[in-house]
């Protein structure tokens, strides 16, 4: 059946910029990097990420190239906790409920290689080195009714995510008991699930990736840097215990666009199932593309509204 159904599509999220919308303030107080963190996040902020090098040369600027601490950090390598901002699924989606079953002793990131996550048989699970070969588990259908797939093919970390990609939704991701039992049911080996660990992450948890280090840096002398500072305009590892003066980002302004989209299909989109299942696939995709920081969600408009009206709209 052929159905024509205008959708309102709210894409909202937090929109950051250089063009100050995002404010440093740079404190002169020589702190520990967690006395530091302890001491933005009190004044509702966080310690400041960098986007790209024009961030770099603002904090440069304001810091008068005095060496000061920023939100970068690797503190899961330190730990060997399930630090939150250093584990992500594939999705890049945010788990909902934070769920993980590590064995005991694991992730023990042996040989400094092991960043990838593994099941086993009884639904336990490990750290292992992204590029062995190993079966892998899919998922399909949407976030909130997931069906898994397990791949009786061995492949690295990298490719089974690409083949889940491109056959299903993406590698399996876990949020609850149910869903692991779910999802070991058919392994006899260890098999790749979608959870994976990001070296040097920043505090306040973006999805930004960008880094500026300096020549030679990260180089984790006597094995105790793990946290980073900006000096001039590149970055260094340090002792997370050092003292330093240090950068706050605050004042992120939030930032809600509506898209308007008609979508002809052959599909009931008045199912729930349906409509969840395409809105995991644009969040998959807007992903991909580089986007960060949204949430997606679904209204339908009244039908007499005139499809001819409907225009990019920004808030």
């Amino acid at each position: 059946m052929d159905a024509r159904v205008i959708i309102l599509l709210l894409f909202s999220g937090v929109c950051l910029t250089s063009a100050g919308l995002d404010k440093y303030s740079f404190i002169n107080e020589r702190k520990t990097w967690f006395d530091a963190q302890e001491y933005c996040r009190s004044r509702n902020g966080d310690l400041a990420s960098a986007r790209n090098k024009e961030d770099i040369i603002l904090m440069t600027d304001i810091t008068g190239w005095t060496e000061s601490w920023i939100g970068l950090n690797d503190l899961n390598r330190e730990t060997m906790d399930l630090y939150p901002n250093s584990w992500r699924w594939s999705t890049e989606t945010k788990s909902r409920s934070g769920y993980m079953n590590f064995a005991p002793g694991e992730p023990n990131y042996a040989n400094k290689e092991e960043e990838c996550v593994d099941i086993w048989t009884e639904g336990t699970w490990s750290d292992g080195e992204c590029s062995s070969l190993l079966n892998f588990v899919c998922f399909s259908g949407p976030s909130t009714d997931k069906t898994y797939h397990h791949i009786n093919l061995n492949e690295t970390w990298a490719s089974a995510k690409n083949y889940c990609r491109t056959y299903y939704t993406d590698l399996a991701m876990i949020e609850n008991e149910e869903e692991n039992q779910q999802a070991s049911s058919n392994v006899t080996d260890p098999a790749w699930i979608g959870l994976s660990r990001r070296a040097w992450t920043y505090s306040e948890a973006t999805n930004q990736s960008f880094r500026r280090w300096w020549s030679y840096e990260p180089d984790n002398r006597s094995g105790k840097q793990f946290c980073a500072s900006v000096y001039k305009n590149g970055f260094s590892d340090m002792g997370c215990t050092s003292k330093l003066p240090f950068l706050c980002s605050d004042g992120i302004a939030r930032k809600q666009s509506r898209i308007k989209i008609m979508i002809q299909s052959n599909l009931y989109l008045t199912n729930q199932h349906n409509k969840d299942n395409m809105l995991q696939q644009l969040s998959a995709s807007l992903t991909r593309a580089g986007q960060t920081d949204f949430n997606l969600s679904w209204s339908t408009l009244p039908q007499k509204l005139d499809p001819a009206s409907l225009n990019d709209d920004h808030q």
